[in-house]
């Protein structure tokens, strides 16, 4: 997928978080995710950091659904584990970024 196409799910999730939220209650389950602070319109950010938002989200979407006996809780863990990996490489090339500024 190219980036804008990980924007429009990006923003996809977003809706879904929304609605989730307004008709069911679950507002502090999306704590980790609001706090990120990497949100679909933010077209300033790396295509690998809207990527991680993604599988957040749907990490925590998929946990509410699993829950709820709607998916399987392997889906949620997969979601997750891919999430934690990205999260890792993200702070990776951050860190080496930085290493070779100083």
């Amino acid at each position: 997928m190219n980036k804008d196409e990980l924007i429009q799910l990006h923003q996809l999730l977003v809706y879904l978080k929304k609605y989730i939220e307004k008709n069911y209650g679950y507002f502090e389950e999306f704590k980790e995710y609001d706090e990120l602070s990497i949100y679909p319109h933010h077209i300033h950010r790396t295509k690998a950091e809207h990527i991680y938002a993604i599988f957040l989200l749907s990490s925590i979407i998929a946990k509410i659904l699993a829950e709820n006996g709607k998916i399987p809780r392997s889906v949620h863990n997969l979601l997750k584990n891919s999430g934690e990996k990205i999260k890792k490489d993200i702070i990776r090339k951050r860190n080496k970024i930085q290493n070779v500024i100083k």
